[in-house]
């Protein structure tokens, strides 16, 4: 059959339908230098402007496909739904094309929280719309974990049919699980280490681990801040109650307030703690934290007054690094409970939520950040590698090699390939997209789906 790839990026749709025997028609993609790597790749020449496409020249063609910006309706964004300014009404950019063409299917991808986005009304506003113009949809949240890829990256995949026939799933596979490691490159062509102020970030953390001993006591998220603290929140906000009143209390790290100055206050409050999370409140008694951060700073200071005895003089250690004054570095979530508490072998990210440990066995999802913001594999003692990323993100084909080449790269008139990462962490994953399409536009009852390490012999 004939598709259309729109919000192109790197092509993950045209990889993964191309595989099935379709044939990609037309694309979009706004980005001059992704554009110019998907004519390079693919052997089209994309539109730049979904806007502006004449729906009236596109060719005929079967299947739309679309991983549309998910900036509005990320939880790591605004979230600002249809009011983004830029982004917001490329969902009816998209419709327009359905309309125009009626193609007999579509398939499309966002992240997990457009379905709750707006207390689920955006997902009702676009569900109705699509249906209304014809189509069955089914939706389902799928991660690469379901089908033996080792990342942690739920998406939700949107399927349209103007058939009557119920729209059908790929049963997930995890008999043959493979490892992140499995993915790592021996001598990988460029490698970036860590910085010396995230090295002592991390001596400050295996320090505090080290303290522990029961390794099956230590919660996540810890939120170091709230040690000592015992500025309200249950009830009530530091906001709500004021400057005046908060003297009285103790801020981060226990420092006594009484002795802040007025104008010094709220830089000795966690940042997390300096606003309520209801907008335009008249009512300052009503000023309250949502439950979940409630729960994270009760679990920060019950943790600390148990283990006050060496938290104190832990603190006292930490402190004198200026690099731990940061406060995305004061907050660690451990996610390898059962493990022993020691950094070794364990892929580590440095989010805005916090140092992030988790297991060498998947991958942390990869997002739209710089390679600073990628995995780091301790066991390496360097970042993940954009020919790693490539795997991970089922890029596996030889072709992709092309991106690997720093000249190559030098001519798209980027002054680095750091965008190639940020395009990686917004594309679709191809193996996932493969075997939910597979399933999706086949008749066939029994399909057989090409193992992950068969793909990836493709390329390495």
């Amino acid at each position: 059959m004939k598709f259309i790839d729109l919000f192109a990026g790197l092509g993950g749709f045209h990889t993964a339908l191309g595989r099935l025997g379709h044939k990609c028609v037309y694309a979009c993609e706004i980005d001059p230098a992704l554009n110019k790597i998907y004519e390079d790749i693919y052997g089209i020449q994309p539109d730049f402007d979904i806007s502006k496409a004449d729906l009236k020249k596109i060719p005929e063609y079967d299947i739309l496909c679309a991983g549309f910006p998910c900036q509005p309706f990320s939880k790591a964004g605004s979230q600002s739904g249809f009011n983004h300014k830029v982004a917001g009404d490329m969902f009816d950019k998209l419709c327009s094309f359905l309309e125009a063409h009626r193609p007999k299917f579509f398939f499309l991808e966002n992240v997990p929280n457009l379905l709750t986005h707006d207390k689920g009304f955006t997902w009702l506003y676009m569900k109705s719309k699509l249906e209304g113009l014809g189509y069955s949809i089914s939706q389902d949240l799928i991660s690469p974990t379901d089908f033996n890829v080792p990342q942690t990256r739920q998406r939700v995949y949107i399927l349209g049919s103007t058939d009557d026939d119920p729209i059908r799933w790929p049963v997930p596979e995890i008999k043959n699980k493979i490892s992140a490691k499995d993915f790592i490159v021996e001598k990988p062509s460029k490698i970036k280490r860590l910085s010396k102020d995230k090295r002592i970030v991390l001596k400050i953390w295996e320090d505090f681990l080290s303290q522990i001993n029961n390794k099956n006591s230590i919660i996540s998220p810890l939120w170091s801040m709230e040690f000592g603290a015992t500025y309200p929140y249950e009830e009530t906000t530091p906001f709500a109650i004021g400057q005046k009143k908060l003297k009285k209390y103790k801020g981060s790290f226990g420092v006594n307030l009484s002795e802040v100055e007025d104008d010094k206050i709220f830089k000795n409050i966690p940042p997390y703690a300096h606003y309520s999370n209801r907008k335009n409140e008249s009512d300052e008694k009503k000023l309250k934290f949502p439950d979940w951060k409630i729960q994270f700073i009760r679990k920060s200071r019950d943790f600390y007054k148990r283990n006050k005895n060496w938290i104190d003089p832990w603190i006292k250690r930490s402190l004198k690094h200026e690099q731990f004054k940061i406060a995305t570095y004061q907050k660690f979530e451990w996610n390898c409970h059962g493990d022993e508490l020691r950094l070794k072998d364990k892929f580590i990210s440095f989010r805005s939520s916090g140092v992030r440990v988790k297991r060498i066995d998947n991958s942390p999802t990869l997002v739209n950040l710089s390679s600073s913001g990628l995995p780091y594999i301790t066991s390496e003692k360097r970042y993940f590698t954009l020919e790693e990323c490539l795997k991970l993100q089922g890029f596996h084909e030889k072709k992709f090699k092309i991106l690997l080449d720093e000249s190559y790269i030098n001519k798209l008139n980027r002054e680095s390939d750091a965008f190639l990462f940020r395009a990686l962490g917004n594309a679709v994953n191809v193996d996932v997209i493969e075997k939910i399409a597979e399933t999706f536009l086949s008749k066939s009852k029994n399909i057989v789906f090409r193992s992950i390490k068969q793909q990836m012999s493709l390329i390495y």
